[in-house]
């Protein structure tokens, strides 16, 4: 998990240092059309003729919802102090538990929705709404982190019959080609080796973080492993601060202890419960 955490923080770096260069919806497409291309050649052992499909609908669903996520998180990135950017895609949980209801029937009681609550009102602190100037890079974060949470309940019933390579290798067949029509307008390439440098480390540290949660939560239990993903906002705030003077205000840490406390409930929640359903089960 803290090798997870230091590989999205890299990514984070990367991204803002190439938005210097590149829009935010070049760098989405290059990430998915690349990282498509790593996972074709991580399938050339002879898998890729092993890769199972099934419910192709929710597998085009997913990949349109990471395409949107990844263009609106991107922009954030590139706009945002990265420890603003980041304290808010840290609502993806929040809305996972507010939308696991509706997507996967599932029964969420009244303690997780008062942390679904506490997570809103922390969001509703950091965007300020009706005070000052409005930002539309905090409303790309927000809705990236929708559609995250979306993708990731998605996830849940597409890993009952479908490998995390097949997964992996739809969702980024789709986002590659949802971004690049997106990508059209601002079209261009990094103009020297630094640049395509910039572009190799998003792909690869991203890849790293995605192999490094699957990692760590098929051997730990969600409750235990909540707490060192919000190492991530210590290592993206030092990084911000350091490489490009990134300052957040008051406001800011004020909404994300709120929201980093309703994750954490909610992490410890959920691991509670699976805990007594494997109980009774047993």
């Amino acid at each position: 998990m803290v090798a997870s955490c230091v590989a999205a923080s890299a990514m984070m770096v990367a991204i803002r240092l190439l938005s210097e260069e590149l829009d935010s919806r070049m760098i989405a497409f290059l990430r998915s059309f690349l990282g498509l291309l790593v996972v074709v050649i991580w399938l050339l052992d002879g898998s890729f003729f092993r890769i199972r499909i099934t419910k192709p609908w929710l597998h085009v669903a997913r990949g349109v919802l990471m395409a949107f996520a990844t263009n609106l998180g991107f922009y954030a990135i590139s706009a945002l102090p990265m420890a603003t950017a980041n304290i808010l895609f840290f609502l993806a949980p929040v809305f996972a538990t507010a939308l696991a209801g509706p997507i996967l029937a599932e029964r969420v009681g009244p303690r997780r929705w008062s942390a679904v609550i506490a997570g809103l009102l922390g969001t509703a602190i950091i965007l300020r709404p009706g005070v000052g100037a409005f930002d539309p890079a905090m409303l790309a974060a927000v809705l990236s982190a929708v559609c995250f949470s979306v993708s990731l309940l998605l996830t849940r019933i597409l890993g009952a019959d479908n490998s995390p390579k097949s997964v992996m290798l739809t969702s980024l067949f789709i986002a590659s080609l949802v971004t690049f029509p997106i990508a059209l307008p601002v079209w261009a390439m990094p103009a020297d080796l630094s640049g395509w440098a910039l572009v190799a480390a998003v792909v690869v540290a991203s890849n790293t973080r995605q192999y490094c949660d699957i990692r760590a939560y098929a051997i730990g239990e969600a409750g235990f492993l909540a707490p060192f993903s919000y190492l991530r906002l210590l290592f993206v705030a030092v990084a911000g601060w350091w490489l490009f003077q990134d300052v957040i205000d008051a406001w800011t840490v004020a909404g994300g202890t709120v929201i980093i406390g309703a994750t954490l409930y909610i992490a410890q929640r959920e691991s509670k419960l699976g805990k007594r359903i494997a109980g009774s089960a047993a």
